[in-house]
């Protein structure tokens, strides 16, 4: 016993002096802060302390026109108030001359020839595809226009009006007459245009007329705007011209250019965005008329009559923040926000190991720290201002200071971060908010409320639970309201401002779970924080990768799922993320999915593929399953601190069986087998849960390997293995410890014995005998044969 002892012992001292003299060499320390890094922290300071200094704000009646005041107010300083009435007066006046906007869009004039042009194109095409000739008056026969007639109607529908149609065909559409129809069109057409109606121009006659040529892009002040024709004036116009028409004359005149009439459309329109767009910048350059009030000054009397002017002052006045500026209560303050957030990045520094974590999250809790004391000032503000419209037993503001969502910060904190910071941060920001209301009530209702949140919080398991803290944290609430009213000794409880306060209590339980629901997701995305809510959606099996393992490759899932289990196991018991670990797990070996029937796990009832290929080439097979396992991790979008672990649980691990069987192909040959070659591409595990995990990935597998996998077999396995990365420095960039590999090594023991245990023989049965026989009736039917 006693050698069995010390030769434990003597081992246990020879792997921790190995790994603790490595881990020496891997320590790092976090780089100091930069100069800038310095002025961003003295910047948030600044910015917490401006909120938490000047607090007060003027206690204003909320005076109606037509009430009569009941005490006079003075001006407590000079200010500038502006004169709504002379102001809107003033805008509306220049408005009146500001020019209005018509579109003048000459592409309808474009369209319009196009289209005439073109039907006598057509025309004159299936005159000619007709092959009909004209006679000696270069006209068509009679007999040609009645064979071409019935097909004109049909492509030229437009021209089917009266007899304009014959009377072009009589002209055999010639070029002639489409040119003085033409010319007639495009003359009634011409710029300035054509608008449809007179009244759309006579109601802006006062006020200027820009017409946008919408071809060039260039405006033209028009200051004849008579000069742009209606319609039914552009159509006169046709009729004063129609000398011009010299291809036809007498009543197929008048036809023509009855016709045309339809053929003159407006190309001029009112252009309403852009003209109220040009009033509205106009307008706006249009200074307020101010009115200047001097301190001292008397805004409302007690006794007289509310009015509109006095209305206006009273409103301005409201705006107002009344802070007491003493420098000296700046820098106190100043001091006490600054220990604050010191203390804060020193627990971090302590904390958090990784340097980039350590910045990540102290701007994050700095940004939810801001946001949060800048939300409650909105709400106290809010409630200064409206609370005095309420009857007399509410009127005070405190009444309702309990409905800003104070627990906000600290719901997000225990999501976000941890535990031991959220504690840490609802201490600070309680204190903020004593120091924000100067209320000693407030700042118990605040920390009580935060604790609540990140009691309940420490282990959700889901979304909603996030909305069900919110409700415990109001409940929480309206108990701490009932203990401040209970002990306070100068009003004693008061039936209605306990409701009102108890009230708010819970809608601000309830507020604050709904705004960090809301904020979460952007916050997880903006800092790369994956939350055990996200990790705890991913665990589900049914996701689609999952279920795709499960079923294109279900040796390699049902061996995720047995690591998943060794992994969680060890990660509970050394202290580290063991819902990490188990997602982790599951997702560790998704890259086989591109190649399943090349690993062993996956090779049911088929032969070896790996026989048939080279031990290089198996090699690189095997290593490919990492980088496609990133590549799909990329494509289905899976979290950093997941993907990252399919890469780690290799690390540089050595393929031992390819490695050794491209020694025995290289026999007595001179050709060197280069190990490198033979290497996973890492990196290796850079968290305790990457080496949990690669640890349960290696024990589940050699554990498959035992003959009788009994306690001590199972064992000297997993501490062999544990020994071998060890020597292979594949722990040396993570901050595993040996007491930590000891539990490992205890939690996979128990594990694996649990899961490899023996059952008794059942009687009447020798079941190794019939797994013969069974492989005896399989060989037909490997060679097609179907067994009935």
């Amino acid at each position: 016993m006693t050698d069995k002892t010390s030769g434990k012992s003597s081992q246990r001292s020879r792997l921790a002096k190995i790994f603790l003299g490595n881990r020496k060499k891997s320590k790092s320390r976090v780089a100091p802060l930069t100069l800038l890094e310095i002025l961003i922290g003295v910047g948030i300071a600044l910015a917490v302390t401006s909120l938490l200094v000047g607090f007060e704000f003027l206690s204003i009646p909320d005076y109606q026109i037509g009430d009569i005041a009941d005490r006079t107010i003075e001006a407590p300083r000079d200010f500038t108030i502006e004169d709504r009435e002379a102001t809107f007066q003033a805008r509306e006046d220049i408005r009146e001359t500001v020019p209005v906007i018509f579109d003048l869009d000459l592409r309808v004039n474009s369209r319009t020839s196009a289209e005439l042009r073109g039907a006598f194109t057509e025309a004159r095409r299936l005159i000619a595809e007709e092959g009909l000739g004209a006679s000696e008056t270069n006209r068509l026969t009679r007999q040609a226009r009645a064979n071409l007639l019935p097909r004109l109607r049909e492509i030229l529908p437009r021209f089917a009006q009266g007899d304009v149609l014959e009377i072009c065909l009589r002209q055999s559409f010639s070029p002639s007459l489409e040119n003085q129809m033409l010319a007639l069109v495009e003359e009634g057409m011409k710029p300035p245009g054509v608008v449809l109606r007179r009244d759309e121009l006579l109601r802006y006659q006062d006020r200027g007329l820009i017409l946008r040529n919408l071809t060039t892009g260039q405006d033209e002040l028009v200051t004849d705007w008579m000069a742009i024709r209606d319609v039914n004036q552009a159509r006169d116009l046709l009729r004063q011209n129609e000398y011009q028409l010299t291809a036809v004359s007498g009543e197929e005149k008048k036809q023509i250019i009855t016709f045309l009439d339809s053929w003159i459309v407006p190309n001029v329109s009112y252009n309403q965005s852009e003209s109220l767009a040009l009033e509205e910048l106009v307008m706006q350059e249009v200074d307020p008329v101010l009115i200047q009030i001097k301190k001292g000054r008397t805004l409302v009397r007690a006794g007289d009559e509310v009015e509109a002017r006095e209305r206006a002052l009273l409103e301005q006045l409201m705006t107002f923040q009344q802070p007491r500026r003493l420098l000296g209560q700046f820098i106190g303050i100043f001091l006490m926000v600054s220990f604050f957030f010191l203390a804060i990045w020193q627990y971090l520094l302590v904390y958090l190991k990784k340097e980039r974590k350590i910045r990540n999250r102290y701007l994050l809790l700095a940004l939810i720290l801001f946001g949060n004391l800048l939300l409650t000032k909105i709400f106290i503000f809010l409630v200064d201002v409206f609370a005095v419209r309420l009857g007399e037993e509410l009127q005070d503001p405190l009444n309702f200071y309990f409905l800003a969502p104070m627990a906000l910060g600290a719901i997000l904190t225990i999501l976000l971060v941890n535990i031991q910071v959220s504690i840490l941060y609802a201490l600070t920001f309680s204190v903020f908010i004593g120091l924000l209301t100067g209320e000693t009530g407030l700042f118990i209702y605040s920390l009580a409320g935060s604790l609540a949140a990140i009691y309940i919080l420490d282990q959700y398991r889901e979304r909603a639970a996030i909305i069900k803290g919110g409700a415990v944290v109001g409940l929480v609430n309206i108990v701490v309201v009932l203990a401040l009213q209970l002990s306070a000794s100068e009003t004693g409880f008061q039936a209605l401002p306990f409701v009102a306060r108890a009230s708010s209590g819970l809608l601000s339980g309830l507020f604050a779970a709904m705004l960090a629901s809301l904020l979460l997701p952007i916050l997880e995305s903006l800092f790369e924080i994956t939350t055990d809510i996200k990790l705890l959606e991913l665990s589900n099996l049914n996701t689609p990768i999952l279920r795709r393992l499960a079923v294109e490759a279900p040796g390699t899932y049902h061996h995720s799922i047995i690591v998943g289990t060794l992994a969680e196991a060890a990660a509970e018991a050394t202290g580290a993320s063991a819902l990490l670990v188990r997602v982790g797990a599951y997702y560790h070996d998704i890259g086989k999915l591109k190649t399943p029937e090349y690993y062993v796990e996956n090779q049911i009832y088929v032969s070896n593929k790996h026989e048939k290929l080279s031990p290089n080439m198996s090699s690189l097979i095997l290593a490919s399953h990492v980088k496609d396992g990133l590549a799909l991790a990329e494509e289905i979008k899976l979290v950093p601190e997941v993907a990252d672990l399919i890469p780690q649980h290799h690390g540089t691990r050595l393929m031992k069986y390819f490695y050794e069987k491209a020694k025995d192909a290289a026999g007595g040959k001179d050709r060197k087998v280069n190990e490198d070659e033979f290497r996973y591409p890492g990196p290796k595990p850079q968290s305790k849960e990457a080496a949990i995990l690669m640890l349960a990935d290696q024990v589940e597998a050699a554990a498959r390997t035992l003959q009788d996998p009994g306690p001590s077999q199972i064992r000297n396995l997993i501490r062999r293995l544990i020994e071998v990365n060890i020597q292979d420095k594949q722990f040396d960039e993570c901050d595993i410890t040996m007491k930590d590999l000891d539990k490992i090594l205890q939690t996979f023991e128990r594990v694996l014995t649990g899961v490899h245990h023996h059952r008794i023989e059942y009687p009447g049965f020798d079941f190794n005998k019939q797994v013969e026989e069974k492989q005896q009736f399989e060989e037909p039917q490997a060679q097609g044969q179907r067994i009935q």
